[in-house]
């Protein structure tokens, strides 16, 4: 006869024998079930990936080269609400004008006398920086423009144009406003770079 102790061992060893065999499966379950949440996830994010180029307008898969005319750049930007998704593609192409305008313009370098030593190379950049900047104000081109909305938000994409003769106007109104000879005459020489790569540009068409 099993004595009250004899049975409680018993009935706890049973116990734990369940446990055992059924945590062994749990876990088996509940990591398959994980990577089947990973494989979802993945699969969302192919699929909206894939949304998001089918969404794309074919203009803006293949930005226009700098022209003897100046400079494109592209901006893509995505918000819940409209105006914010087109301000942050406005800004963001803005910013690649910047950029492509130091490229064009450092281009011509090598054609240019170089007499200011090796800070001209930053000097320029911050005088074309602050020229695109100014730059509003006299006005760039948009070219394209096109909102769409893709997974709930909102995807704007904005072709712009900056001219030579736009970038002139702000470098004559810059150069004209700035008290110092010295950033006068940096004005006057990226001046120069100016016409020269616009020269370069219309042998090449």
């Amino acid at each position: 006869m099993l004595t009250l102790f004899s049975k409680s061992t018993l009935l706890m060893l049973s116990l734990y024998l369940l446990t055992a065999c059924s945590t062994a499966p749990d876990n088996k379950s509940l990591v398959k079930e994980q990577l089947q949440i990973e494989k979802q996830r993945r699969h969302a994010a192919q699929d909206q990936a894939e949304q998001t180029l089918d969404a794309m307008p074919s203009w803006a898969t293949t930005v226009p080269r700098p022209d003897n005319t100046g400079v494109y750049a592209l901006g893509i930007g995505e918000s819940d609400k409209v105006q914010i998704a087109i301000k942050k593609a406005q800004l963001q192409a803005q910013y690649g004008l910047a950029k492509i305008f130091n490229q064009e313009l450092a281009g011509s370098e090598q054609v240019m006398q170089q007499d200011a030593g090796a800070n001209s190379s930053s000097s320029y950049q911050s005088l074309i920086q602050s020229l695109v900047n100014y730059v509003p104000i006299v006005g760039f081109e948009v070219v394209k423009q096109e909102v769409k909305a893709v997974n709930g938000e909102f995807q704007a994409y904005t072709l712009l144009k900056l001219p030579y003769a736009e970038f002139n106007k702000a470098l004559q109104s810059q150069k004209q406003q700035s008290p110092s000879a010295e950033t006068k005459q940096a004005f006057a020489d990226l001046e120069q770079r100016l016409q020269q790569r616009q020269l370069e540009k219309q042998h090449l068409q």
